[in-house]
């Protein structure tokens, strides 16, 4: 346990792309070492890079949106406690405003992504990535599980 301690601190960003009609776009994440799970586009931030920066560019890495820079809102940010190292998700919302975009929705990562979706918030699947199922929960308004700490963003 003690090497675990000096591991370093994982930041990252998960991005919830809303549509005009509310739907969130997913992903089916089949990671070879991972249970099957969707999940909103995200990823490591990069040295130098700010959270609106690394949201938009793992975006198109993964999707091949081109999201524009000024719409990018951080809403929440919050600690996973149950892994031995740090670990911080940054949660970002972009409304999508232009319905053309979603044609250029594809799956950029074959190794990680099977397919990309839009659900309803109201039906969601049941099988989502962890940090993406503490957004929804915290986007909600409601109660997350002990081992989750969370910061709300405030708009001052």
């Amino acid at each position: 346990m003690k090497e675990a301690l000096n591991l370093p601190p994982i930041i990252g960003v998960g991005v919830m792309i809303l549509d005009e009609n509310e739907k969130v776009l997913l992903g089916l994440r089949t990671k070879s070492s991972e249970v099957s799970s969707w999940c909103f586009p995200g990823g490591k931030i990069d040295i130098h890079e700010s959270l609106e920066q690394s949201a938009v560019r793992e975006t198109f890495e993964e999707t091949g949106l081109e999201l524009d820079l000024n719409g990018m809102q951080v809403f929440t940010m919050f600690l996973d406690r149950t892994t031995p190292y740090t670990n911080m998700t940054v949660g970002l919302i972009f409304k999508l405003n232009d319905t053309l975009l979603k044609e250029f929705v594809k799956i950029k990562e074959p190794d990680i992504f099977k397919k990309w979706d839009w659900f309803s918030l109201s039906d969601l699947p049941s099988n989502l990535f962890p940090e993406t199922e503490a957004m929804l929960t915290i986007w909600r308004n409601e109660r997350l599980p002990p081992q989750w700490v969370t910061y709300q963003i405030s708009s001052c």
